[in-house]
């Protein structure tokens, strides 16, 4: 006899009994429906009662209590050999994260070693070291889920780490290891430039970056900050340049360590002691990094592509980051474009005209010089018209055409913001390493929204006037001259076209 499987539908058998509670449901689901129609009968035959006159406040006009924080104390240590360390313990979860910056860039490359920084930066994390070959790296590494990173930008250099507090000695040898003795091993470098090199010849895929590349390069033209790498330039670096480039900067007196997580202060100390043992400081003083400079003469500059849009760039210098006029140029930023829909560029050329889907304005603050800049991305057809306008908007904002609501709405905003840019103890360290690396006060972060919210009206104006040159500034489109609604020689002085083929 074979027996059904458990898995199998059976058909059901219809008894007596199965049938008298099949009527008997079905009587009470005929009785329910009637029940819920005459309901619904009843509820739409009620007079309405609800009132209809409640209306809700305006959203602008909401207040609320000012937000506070309290940042926790990152302490500042030395070691023996000058590296200067910032410790900032947090127990809440067993992971430790170190970042480091160095005091180096592509802004100390020779003339006729054009990208040999970036490229520095790349190698020492995967060209090995001493005491790992970089296919045992990357495997110590991955088992240990472990993140190393290493990286040389314009005017510093970084490296970081993440590490569970079980594998903390671990990762920190790997850290010095490859921080210390990084042997760029010849097939990775050759490895990392075949990368940069076809990088290279990508580089002009993308309009926009084209159009905020060269702009770099006509505001930085003649300082180091400018220079873009070549192919035949990327060529010629050799795995020797590398290793000289690291030996003249990557010393622990020209750096500034930070770490956060789960470890003890005392203890840190002590690791970090040993493993920096035996390194040397600099032989002599770096040379301060070069202030760029350039003629304050109005420049008009034009990218030929063949694109329905264009991009538009304008802008120049402006106040470093230890100015005493930094906190109000910040604030300027935001009232003009830097913050969203309600400043005035977007409200002005988005919002009311339609005339640009991205439009808004751009300022940062370095060591001894600052860039400020306002941007467009419109359709061809629209290029002067938009251009005009942000020459215009400029225009009345260094006149003094500033309503006090958008000065109060740009502060809210950066206090606001200010407060969840630290969200967590690493991000707190790295802003302190930051702050230390650029020569500002340790209170910086304890007095900013102090700064920000003292800033009033006459402030905002004086710097309008003082910093703001539109009739000075660097004027950059990119798109097809063809559709434009009125030649780029409407705005004055001679037009120079840049060709972007050549790289």
């Amino acid at each position: 006899m074979i027996k059904q499987k458990a898995c199998e539908w059976k058909q059901p058998i219809h008894g007596p009994k199965t049938i008298k509670r099949n009527r008997a449901f079905l009587k009470f689901f005929v009785m329910f429906i009637i029940g819920q129609i005459v309901s619904l009968g009843l509820i739409a035959c009620a007079p309405i009662s609800l009132k209809t006159s409640t209306t809700l406040p305006d959203p602008r006009n909401l207040r609320y209590p000012s937000l506070q924080c309290n940042f926790p104390k990152v302490e500042r240590r030395q070691l023996k050999n000058g590296m200067i360390v910032y410790l900032l313990p947090d127990h809440e979860i067993p992971i430790v994260n170190v970042s480091v910056i160095i005091r180096t860039g592509s802004i100390y490359e020779p003339s006729d070693k054009v990208g040999l920084a970036g490229l520095t930066g790349e190698v020492m994390r995967t060209g090995g070291t001493k005491s790992f070959s970089a296919d045992k790296l990357d495997e110590e590494l991955e088992f240990h889920s472990i993140h190393l990173n290493t990286s040389i930008g314009r005017e510093s250099g970084r490296a970081s780490l993440s590490v569970l507090t079980k594998d903390l000695d671990k990762g920190l040898g790997f850290f010095f290891e490859v921080i210390k003795n990084p042997v760029f091993h010849s097939e990775k470098v050759e490895l990392a430039k075949e990368k940069r090199i076809e990088k290279i010849r990508r580089k002009n895929d993308s309009p926009q970056k084209i159009a905020f590349r060269e702009f770099r390069k006509l505001l930085y033209k003649g300082d180091p900050r400018g220079n873009e790498a070549t192919i035949a330039g990327t060529q010629k670096l050799t795995r020797k340049d590398m290793v000289w480039f690291h030996e003249r900067y990557f010393h622990p007196d020209n750096m500034i360590l930070g770490l956060s997580g789960d470890f003890q202060k005392e203890e840190m100390m002590a690791k970090l002691e040993k493993l920096a043992a035996g390194w040397s400081p600099l032989p002599e003083p770096l040379p301060p990094a070069p202030v760029p400079q350039r003629p304050d003469v109005k420049s008009i500059n034009f990218i030929a592509k063949k694109i329905p849009q264009s991009i538009i760039v304008l802008g120049g210098f402006s106040i470093p980051k230890n100015h005493q006029d930094y906190f109000a140029f910040s604030i300027l930023n935001d009232i003009l474009g830097g913050s969203g829909f309600n400043s005035y560029l977007t409200e002005e050329i988005r919002s009311d005209r339609g005339l640009a889907y991205s439009v808004g304005s751009f300022y940062t603050g370095y060591n001894d010089y600052g860039v400020f800049g306002a941007y467009c991305f419109t359709g061809s057809s629209n290029t002067y018209v938009a251009t005009s306008l942000m020459y215009r908007i400029i225009e009345q904002v260094k006149s003094g055409g500033i309503s006090p609501q958008k000065l109060q709405w740009a502060k809210d905003s950066i206090l606001n913001q200010f407060v969840f840019s630290f969200s967590s103890s690493h991000g707190l360290v790295g802003q302190m390493i930051s702050l230390e690396y650029d020569g500002l006060p340790r209170d910086y972060l304890d007095t900013y929204r102090e700064n920000i919210s003292k800033v009033v009206m006459e402030d905002i104006q004086r710097v309008a006037r003082d910093y703001l040159k539109p009739e000075k500034y660097i004027l950059l489109v990119l798109g097809n001259e063809e559709s434009f609604d009125q030649p780029l020689t409407q705005f004055g002085g001679p037009l120079n076209r840049i060709n972007i083929e050549n790289y």
